[in-house]
């Protein structure tokens, strides 16, 4: 059912997503980041804004605060695992690996090398921040128009 809370949610998310992606462009080898990046960003925000956080919303703040921080944790895995798997398939097609179940494994690997690229204060406290922040003000929404 669309309420409030989850449009402000998949809205806020989303532009969370969006903002992400553009400043983690710095982090990536030689500034290349994939081009795939900020829309996917972007619509994984959209998502999970409206089926978690929005779904959530109405609890309160101290609510509001674990739901962001489970969102940028969320969030954060999932890109880096999608990055991961994209990366595990470009070297799949170069049928680097034995069988399915090494590619499987690399996509893991490939998924930890990502992640060392972004282990900055600056990084993880922006995403950390900006999803409690995002939740919140899916909360305001949430209790101010029912």
């Amino acid at each position: 059912m669309p309420t409030a809370g989850r449009l402000a949610g998949a809205v806020f998310f989303a532009l969370y997503g969006w903002y992400v992606a553009g400043i983690s462009v710095p982090y990536f080898p030689e500034s290349n980041a994939p081009g795939y990046l900020i829309p996917v960003c972007a619509g994984l925000g959209l998502f999970f804004g409206w089926t978690i956080c929005g779904t959530h919303a109405g609890k309160g703040y101290n609510a509001a605060t674990g739901q962001g921080l489970t969102m940028a944790f969320l969030f954060s895995f999932c890109i880096l695992y999608i990055m991961g798997f994209f990366q595990m398939m470009a070297q799949a097609m170069r049928m680097v690996y034995d069988g399915p179940m090494e590619a499987i494994m690399a996509s893991f690997l490939e998924t930890f090398e990502f992640a060392l690229y972004f282990v900055d204060v600056k990084m993880i406290a922006t995403v950390l921040i900006g999803g409690v922040l995002c939740a919140w003000a899916t909360e305001y929404v949430a209790k101010r128009f029912p």
